[in-house]
């Protein structure tokens, strides 16, 4: 019997967030200290921390939907659930970016550039400058990823429903995978545009890698998964690593990147959530209770670790104006740590649960066998 509930996979989205928030946050590049230097190189790929939450998505997604095909009101279930899960902090950010802009003067001009987020179309390349133009003091760039995936669960369950069996749905998760690497493969050899980073056809295949592994996962070849999952992570990570060195970065924008760092880190991504899936160190070191904890708040502290990050600067600036810039990146750190992890434990206990409670009127009969917590699922 599969386990209904999987701590580990609690500790991996917080760990995603982290990696995502040190990408932002931990600098280094421009330091006068070699050792920060180094981080800094290095940290500039902290962008796959986006990558590791979208194989969890596809893997918790596509395992939600494949156990709950048989039941008559699985659409209507699926779409309640992510609806409450998502709208309630996304639309609420939205109100609030909004809000700011009128306290500065600038409310009507925003009023006519945030439909973009309000239609989750802010990864479409032409429509980005839009989200870095928006005229508030809360930023939206970081919200791409969330495009991303509400397009994911627009089109995925009609596909998925389509494969009658599980070797089936296993190709359909493999065509998408081949299809986003030749994708990015013609793009960035012929015209290469850094904007198509956030398009869904350049990050599906690591849905798509998330949902092979949720099929794989309830089907006899599971344990010869698990017993390649530590080759496939180093030969995966050996990839993303030649390609930042061969580039000289790590930035995720590089033809090299885009065609060989990306397709690496995933398998190396998936391959990781294999481990943590079986019992073992990986299992013990995700499922530590801190890392739990940062995971089940993860969604809140995605969103409000950027949209909040000038109030991060004017608070730093209160507090180590005078300071080196050593200093001042230290003190930024922290106080965008805190104020982050602080504002999602807000949001997820005083907002977000009113909302999640109502998700158990929309349980499928056939519950899934494998749930990460009730802040994901």
């Amino acid at each position: 019997m599969k386990q209904r509930h999987i701590p580990a996979l609690d500790g991996l989205r917080g760990v995603a967030v982290l990696m995502v928030f040190v990408y932002h946050y931990g600098g280094g590049t421009h330091s006068s200290n070699r050792v920060m230097q180094l981080f800094g190189f290095f940290n500039k790929g902290g962008w796959v921390g986006v990558t590791l939450f979208f194989i969890l998505s596809g893997f918790l997604i596509t395992g939600i939907l494949w156990d709950s095909y048989d039941d008559p009101h699985w659409w209507r279930n699926f779409y309640m659930r992510r609806t409450l899960r998502i709208f309630p902090l996304y639309f609420g950010t939205l109100l609030l970016v909004l809000l700011a802009a009128a306290a500065v003067g600038t409310f009507l001009p925003a009023l006519k550039m945030i439909w973009v987020p309000f239609l989750f179309l802010q990864n479409i390349p032409p429509l980005i400058d839009n989200i870095n133009r928006l005229p508030s003091p809360f930023p939206l760039f970081h919200f791409w990823s969330l495009a991303v995936e509400e397009q994911f669960y627009l089109i995925w369950p009609f596909l998925l429903v389509l494969q009658k069996t599980r070797r089936r749905a296993q190709l359909l998760c493999l065509t998408v995978f081949l299809l986003a690497c030749a994708f990015r493969i013609c793009l960035w050899q012929f015209a290469p545009n850094p904007d198509y980073v956030e398009f869904i056809l350049t990050r599906a295949g690591e849905l798509a890698a998330g949902g092979w592994l949720a099929i794989a996962y309830r089907g006899p070849e599971w344990p010869r998964v698990e017993r390649f999952a530590p080759a496939t992570a180093m030969l995966g990570g050996a990839g993303f690593l030649f390609a930042g060195l061969h580039c000289h970065s790590f930035e995720s924008t590089s033809s090299w990147m885009m065609e060989l760092g990306l397709p690496g880190i995933t398998l190396c991504l998936a391959s990781i959530l294999v481990l943590a899936i079986r019992p073992g160190l990986l299992q013990r070191c995700f499922s530590g209770a801190w890392l739990r904890w940062i995971g089940s708040i993860s969604f809140g502290i995605y969103v409000f670790h950027v949209l909040l990050a000038k109030v991060f600067h004017f608070l730093t600036h209160q507090l180590a104006g005078n300071r080196g810039p050593m200093v001042q990146n230290a003190v930024f750190f922290v106080i965008a740590a805190i104020g982050s992890v602080v504002a999602a434990w807000l949001s997820f206990h005083f907002y977000e649960k009113r909302f999640l409670r109502i998700k158990k009127r929309f349980t499928p009969i056939s519950e899934s066998p494998l749930v990460a917590s009730q802040s994901s699922d």
